[in-house]
């Protein structure tokens, strides 16, 4: 297994763990951030950008414990910016003519939870390798999955045509 299947494992393992960690209820707004920044995360781990890993795991780490208050989004968006990550964020926020992010108005479906997190970050990861790869009929059915699984919830059909793009066995990350 590589560092990188190795820290999709832990952060799948995190994600269940999460309402335990922050001793709260987390709600669906929160485990997609979270989601995010597993993406976000292990996109600065494949780059071999340790600094950002962990200041991104620290924001993480105060959303789960205050939630996304005060100067935090424009911290997260900051450091996604220097990665060129600012993707995750989509199908939720999305950058405005103006310059700044900005929320589309999409609603997060409530049964959004650690899981659909684990398989946002996943379709991310996905999308950032077929953009690399020129792949644009994967990258066009990957963010379909994401805005269906946002706004809809995680349903079989996602989990499933996400593990096919990355061609993944479902049994491991």
């Amino acid at each position: 297994m590589s560092s990188d299947e190795d820290s999709l494992l832990k952060g799948r393992e995190l994600l269940a763990q999460a309402a335990a960690t922050y001793e709260r209820q987390l709600l669906p707004e929160d485990y997609w951030w979270l989601g995010a920044g597993l993406a976000a995360c292990t996109l600065a781990e494949m780059s071999d950008k340790s600094f950002a890993v962990g200041r991104i795991e620290q924001l993480m780490d105060r959303l789960g414990h205050k939630g996304a208050q005060g100067d935090w989004l424009q911290r997260l968006v900051e450091e996604l910016a220097a990665l060129d990550a600012e993707g995750v964020l989509w199908p939720v926020y999305e950058r405005s003519a103006e310059g700044p992010m900005v929320p589309t108005g999409l609603e997060i479906h409530p049964s959004f939870d650690a899981e659909a997190g684990y398989f946002l970050a996943l379709a991310h990861l996905g999308v950032a390798v077929a953009v690399d790869a020129g792949a644009q009929e994967t990258v066009a059915r990957l963010a379909q999955t994401i805005g269906e699984m946002v706004e809809g919830g995680l349903t079989a059909a996602h989990r499933t045509a996400i593990m096919e793009t990355l061609a993944l066995d479902e049994e491991k990350p």
